[in-house]
């Protein structure tokens, strides 16, 4: 027998697994510092490709003044000036990432602790439907007060 309730509920918890659901839920099976560390990981290696994609084209860019001066360049300042200028790019992506994902993880949270309670109150109504269809008694919690 479809139940009105059922369908609402049914149709809520499919609504939001196609729209937020897709990166939310995922991302309840994570603890919050596990979850920022992960992504904030994620972050620093693009960040490093970044970086060395960025600087391939600066070099790419002063190629015909890196080989004019080949023997005149301090190629030892200028590791030390991209070894300092990587740290720092790496730091600010780090920074940022821990901000953005820590906050995309407590925005998140109270979707997923609705989304959590709905399935708990199906799946309670489908096992109370179950138990009267095969001729059982359902007893229910609602009218004990503690």
């Amino acid at each position: 027998m479809v139940r009105e309730q059922n369908v609402k509920l049914m149709s809520k918890i499919a609504i939001y697994e196609n729209n937020k659901g897709r990166t939310e839920i995922p991302m309840s099976s994570f603890y919050k510092g596990d979850y920022v560390r992960i992504n904030a990981l994620k972050a620093i290696v693009h960040a490093t490709i970044a970086f060395i994609l960025i600087t391939a084209i600066v070099v790419v860019y002063k190629m015909d003044y890196l080989l004019a001066n080949i023997l005149k360049v301090d190629y030892k300042r200028i590791a030390m000036l991209l070894a300092i200028i990587y740290g720092c790019w790496i730091f600010i992506y780090w920074l940022i990432a821990r901000i953005v994902y820590s906050r995309r993880y407590e925005n998140a949270r109270p979707d997923i602790i609705i989304y959590n309670h709905d399935l708990k109150k199906l799946f309670e109504i489908s096992e109370k439907e179950v138990v009267k269809s095969k001729g059982g008694v359902v007893i229910s919690d609602d009218f004990i007060d503690f």
